[in-house]
């Protein structure tokens, strides 16, 4: 029983380290790049992490998905001030990995995965809301060479021009707390 207690001692202690260093730790920024065809619905993003405090910390980050892992592939988290690949655990619907934090720095890291393309492909960005700030910037853009239903889009773009066969669509926030999922809709003949 006492070895149980002191378990369950430990166990709390993590948890409450854990959160304590996600409220100190801020996630700032995101740029995100969409890339939709026939076949795959691809994301490469960069996050930015601040850590403020004078003391190191390895935060946990769970990276949500809007379908389950097994349904996603190429998985690559990569931090980008020491190049080095981030391992990850995959879950039902997310990736959970470590980034270590130096003291007064910010740590960018490069996400990436595609999963199959669907009729209305989600990226999951209300997850933003348990970091208990808004993003200072938000960059997204999205390249295609299928026709979109730009009405469903859930968020306006602010640009959209033709690149040769494709079409670059680009939106970009400020002190943004996500409301909604990124929903990107392709048109059907029905339509």
């Amino acid at each position: 029983m006492i070895e149980f207690r002191a378990i369950i001692s430990s166990l709390m202690l993590i948890a409450n380290f854990s959160v304590y260093a996600q409220e100190r730790v801020s996630f700032f920024e995101e740029h995100i790049d969409f890339e939709l065809d026939s076949v795959y619905f691809s994301i490469n993003g960069i996050y930015s992490f601040h850590n403020p405090t004078d003391k190191e910390i390895n935060q946990r980050i769970v990276f949500p998905f809007s379908v389950e892992t097994d349904q996603i592939d190429s998985i690559s988290v990569i931090n980008l001030e020491n190049l080095n690949r981030i391992q990850f655990r995959r879950l039902k619907k997310t990736i959970v990995f470590l980034v270590n934090m130096p003291s007064r720095d910010t740590v960018d890291v490069n996400i990436f995965y595609r999963q199959k393309a669907v009729e209305k492909n989600t990226y999951i960005i209300t997850s933003t809301r348990s970091w208990k700030q808004p993003l200072e910037k938000a960059v997204y853009t999205l390249t295609t060479s299928l026709p979109v239903n730009e009405e469903c889009f859930s968020y306006p773009f602010i640009s959209k021009e033709t690149i040769n066969d494709k079409i670059l669509f680009r939106w970009e926030k400020t002190n943004f707390m996500p409301d909604k999922e990124f929903e990107i809709a392709v048109k059907t003949a029905s339509r």
